[in-house]
């Protein structure tokens, strides 16, 4: 008996990133481990335009290993970043990615970095493990007033189905990193982002691109199976309304 092997298409020369916004992205240069330079920053929003995303919300780093980094000093360096990259025909807005740390519940009493026009922050736990008392740190979002979404979630290996589905339970909404789905972070990665994308969890999707190096790599041969399209077009769509929403 003989199988055929799925067919996986280009999806960038297929044309699914094309009018994309990237929810999460580390382009403000200088101010965590994404891009270097104003001249990185700059050859990553035209390297990015090319494959088709053509609007950014930045999301720096906010936690313990920056700690410079906080809601004023971000949009001081962000206000300072548009000014010099004259680039005023790409729309770029400014969030942040919050780690869920000892210093996460300071920066919720903060004025909040939320993605585009909407209520929703965007907050990461640690590779390495969830705080054990991380349900309350996702009600504390909710008592500042944000809404809780949860950066690739495919990533954190630790977690469980039944906590996926338990933090589905709490409200929080999930965010993919679309290069999982094609190797970016390694198989076990990989195979989950698959598997979750097909079960429904997520609601929106991001690159989370830091450095020039690593982009010009993900794009090289970025293959997923057709039958991924219809979903990642839903997640894009999603992406689009935080641009004019205030939920």
């Amino acid at each position: 008996m003989f199988f055929l092997k799925r067919r996986e298409l280009n999806i960038v020369r297929e044309g699914w990133l094309k009018g994309m916004v990237d929810v999460h992205c580390h382009l403000l240069p200088g101010v965590d481990d994404g891009a270097r330079s104003m001249e990185e920053s700059r050859a990553l929003l035209q390297m990015m335009g090319v494959v088709g995303i053509d609007s950014f919300i930045l999301t720096p780093h906010i936690y313990s290993r920056y700690p410079q980094n906080n809601a004023n000093t971000l949009r001081e360096h962000f206000d300072a970043f548009l000014a010099d990259l004259a680039m005023p025909q790409v729309p770029i807005s400014l969030a942040a990615e919050y780690m869920v740390d000892n210093q996460f519940e300071a920066h919720l009493d903060e004025p909040l970095l939320t993605l585009g026009d909407s209520r929703y922050l965007l907050f990461e736990f640690s590779f390495a493990g969830a705080p054990m008392d991380y349900p309350n740190s996702i009600r504390s979002i909710r008592s500042s007033g944000a809404k809780p979404l949860l950066a690739h979630p495919e990533r954190y290996l630790y977690f469980t189905t039944d906590e996926y589905e338990a933090l589905k339970d709490l409200d929080v909404s999930f965010q993919l990193n679309l290069f999982s789905l094609t190797g970016m972070y390694g198989e076990a990665v990989r195979k989950r982002a698959r598997q979750m994308l097909l079960s429904g969890f997520y609601d929106f999707v991001g690159t989370d691109t830091h450095r020039k190096e690593k982009f010009n790599k993900v794009i090289e041969q970025p293959m997923l199976p057709s039958r991924f399209e219809s979903r990642l077009t839903t997640l894009m769509e999603n992406n689009r309304s935080l641009l004019a929403s205030k939920v």
